[in-house]
């Protein structure tokens, strides 16, 4: 069983920044992260297995990747990491009000990445009010019972679609689809802890 705990480890640093960061979604559509990286009072600890495809840039196959995943969200402070089948680190994310730090492994696909993945875990796990607040004035989202919708208001296109858990969206299956850039995660939570 790969170890998911989340002592420091070394890898390069590829993106630190301070509150209010933005993630490029595609050009002209800036997400910023919410400068409160977890506004609960609630502490939420789970392991995730997730499961990633995407199409291969030199070719029209399609890939897949699994990892195990733990997120450790405290009031202020939201620390999650990644690790492959064969137990290599992938993505270290370390966010307080203070600063952001985004590690990833160099062997990791071009199309994987982490400073966007950050954006669609925020966008299928936060509060509505917050994901709305995060987007560019040129999307919106829709959400119903189980359900986000995300549009580029610009061009009226789907920009990602996404299925989450309705009872407690930390316990469950979460699917999210990218229509722009055409890749899919799924996401199996499960608690580790209660909420405080």
């Amino acid at each position: 069983m790969p170890d998911l705990t989340m002592p420091d480890f070394s890898m390069p640093d590829v993106f630190t920044s301070t509150p209010a960061q933005t993630v490029m979604l595609d050009e002209g559509y800036a997400f910023t992260l919410p400068e409160q990286p977890w506004a609960d009072d609630d502490t939420i600890d789970v392991t995730q297995q997730v499961t990633a495809s995407w199409k291969n840039i030199s070719s029209t196959e399609t890939e897949t990747g699994t990892f195990q995943a733990r997120l450790s969200l405290e009031h202020d402070h939201v620390r999650i990491v990644m690790i492959d089948d064969l137990g290599r680190r992938a993505i270290d994310i370390d966010w307080t009000t203070d600063a952001l730090s985004v590690q990833t492994a160099d062997w990791l696909p071009a199309t994987l990445d982490a400073r966007r993945m950050l954006a669609d875990i925020v966008m299928v796990y936060w509060p509505l009010d917050v994901v709305r607040d995060a987007l560019p004035g040129n999307m919106s989202i829709r959400e119903t019972m189980g359900e986000r919708m995300l549009r580029m208001d610009d061009s009226g296109r789907a920009y990602a679609r996404i299925e989450r858990p309705i009872r407690d969206v930390w316990q469950g299956v979460a699917n999210l689809r990218n229509e722009r850039f055409g890749y899919a995660i799924t996401i199996r939570s499960q608690r580790t802890g209660s909420s405080s």
